[in-house]
């Protein structure tokens, strides 16, 4: 706990003092304290398989040995698989080896996956042939690039070698990962990531969910992202629990939550919408659940409130960017219903913020400005391009967000919109996550999402595409005004309303809001009102 903050920078305390400073080391840590215990339980659709501690560590190690045969330390090798056994042995074995991961989302198309592997010089992948439909193997086949291409059809054993040969030293500050951005505007860019910031920042997201040791934690966040493979990988490691790893899917979720005594539940808001939109959920066993945890995109008091009350568990939600290995910044399921439920919490150990002025100065509490990071588990940048680097880190080191937050006197931070989202109309500002979250409390809406579309006098006007609620009927756009009129001011409120099946959305389940733009600013059908 800081005291009472002045100025809205926090210089947090330090992330040092583990004798764990790399992926290697968590993963051997279980093995050392309790051998027998089951720390993974990977579940597919064709079965399930569990790990013991020592299982893992061994058959982690056969993996890296195998890698060792074929490559060099330091060489990347890149997976374009979903959740389940294979992308847990090659997260782990890759990085035993000393080599660099470089996980694909699975979905991805031709284009993106031959841009992840050119820009990364990947030397070896390993595809699924069916990657929830998408054959991911034969796209990488078919791509002309010089490395070679290893199918995976679900059989993890063949990954994993008998031989026996020495693992290499691997510094703290080696390039474990290269994480692919979401890419919510533009080609994504290739987010270097570190042994230590990995360990440091799934170390300290584990603490600060504040469970005891052991328990279930069900994980259905892409393996292919630090939500999944750095909280979730490696927070469970620290934890030393029953890990679930599986593909998100709301019927096998519930049910293995219920099944598994879950005392943890990891999912995205929106995976989280849809499994309040089950019916089943009111009959499941929960009672041994006490965190759900979320993160990813900007969630309002009213979401928040119905998590808990459906669930029946404390939520815990975090602030974090594939820049910072996915937090930054956490709320504590013991933090108090206002924390939990309008905040992103506080500080973790290791990271510096500040809530920046456009000068760079920190604000006063209460004050919005841009969020500025620094820190143990920050990024030594972008791979291959300096210049990205240099446009979002600056030369003391504080990478700019681009998020825009507010941070009160005891040093939690609330976010309240981007500074390229801002929509700016008749002269004044206006956060699309304020508009959002009124509209979504309405009872008709399941998800909102706001931008601005381009006007001559105006200069932009505020714009919505809504979701309706499952079992709301039809949506009614001059309902959904007024209910805004009694609780925005009045250059607020949406001059236009598009009501649509989903928002598009990014592989870590953000808006792509660049695409609502270009509707809005394309789509002749939709015609804002100019008075």
């Amino acid at each position: 706990m800081v005291g009472p903050v002045r100025r809205c920078e926090l210089t947090a305390s330090a992330a040092s003092g583990l004798a764990e400073r790399v992926v290697g080391d968590v993963l051997r840590r279980p093995a050392r304290l309790g051998p027998t215990d089951i720390v993974v339980r990977a579940v597919t659709p064709s079965g399930e398989t569990v790990w013991t501690a020592a299982e893992l560590l061994s058959d982690a190690e056969g993996v890296a040995a195998g890698l060792l045969a074929r490559y060099a330390p330091g060489d990347r090798i890149a997976t374009c698989l979903v959740n389940g056994p294979e992308a847990v042995l090659l997260q782990l074995g890759v990085a035993l080896a000393g080599m660099t991961l470089v996980p694909v989302n699975p979905r991805s198309r031709p284009q993106e996956i031959e841009h992840a592997l050119s820009l990364s010089g990947a030397t070896a992948i390993y595809a699924a042939e069916d990657a929830a439909g998408n054959p991911a193997a034969d796209i990488a086949t078919d791509l002309t690039l010089p490395l070679e291409v290893f199918r995976c059809d679900g059989d993890w054993r063949a990954l994993v070698t008998a031989e026996t040969v020495p693992l290499p030293d691997v510094a703290p500050d080696a390039l474990a990962q290269i994480q692919f951005t979401s890419g919510t505007t533009g080609r994504s860019k290739g987010v270097r990531i570190t042994h230590h910031g990995m360990v440091v920042t799934s170390h300290a997201f584990r603490d600060r969910i504040g469970l005891p040791t052991g328990g279930t934690w069900v994980n259905p966040m892409p393996l292919f992202h630090t939500a999944g493979n750095v909280l979730g990988v490696l927070g469970a490691l620290w934890q030393r629990c029953e890990h679930v790893v599986l593909p998100f899917a709301p019927a096998p979720v519930l049910s293995l939550l219920a099944a598994r005594e879950a005392t943890l539940l990891s999912a995205a808001p929106t995976l989280l919408d849809l499994l309040m939109a089950r019916p089943e959920i009111h009959t499941a066993d929960l009672d041994a659940l006490q965190v759900v945890f979320t993160g990813g995109q900007t969630i309002g008091p009213a979401f928040a409130e119905r998590v808990e009350r459906t669930f029946g568990a404390r939520l815990s939600t975090t602030f974090g960017m594939t820049e910072t290995c996915g937090a930054a910044l956490q709320t504590a399921p013991t933090d108090p219903d206002e924390v939990r439920w309008t905040t992103v919490g506080r500080p973790l150990p290791g990271t510096d913020v500040r809530i920046a002025t456009p000068a760079g100065h920190a604000t006063a509490p209460g004050e919005p400005g841009e969020l500025w990071l620094r820190g143990a588990r920050l990024t030594t940048g972008y791979y291959g391009d300096d210049q990205a680097t240099a446009a979002a880190i600056d030369r003391d080191g504080w990478l700019h967000t681009g998020d825009l937050a507010i941070m009160d006197a005891t040093g939690a931070c609330r976010i309240v919109g981007r500074l390229k989202d801002m929509i700016k109309t008749g002269g004044e500002n206006v956060s699309p996550e304020e508009v959002e979250e009124v509209i979504a409390a309405h009872p008709s809406v399941a998800r909102a999402a706001v931008v601005g579309a381009p006007h001559d006098r105006w200069g932009e006007l505020v714009v919505a595409f809504v979701v309706a609620a499952e079992g709301a009927g039809t949506v009614e756009p001059a309902a959904l005004e007024q209910h805004c009129r009694e609780r925005l001011s009045p250059f607020k409120v949406p001059r236009a309303w598009r009501v649509t099946d989903e928002l598009p959305m990014t592989a870590s389940t953000k808006i792509q809001r660049a695409e609502l733009r270009r509707r809005a600013a394309a789509d002749p059908t939709l015609r804002p009102r100019t008075s």
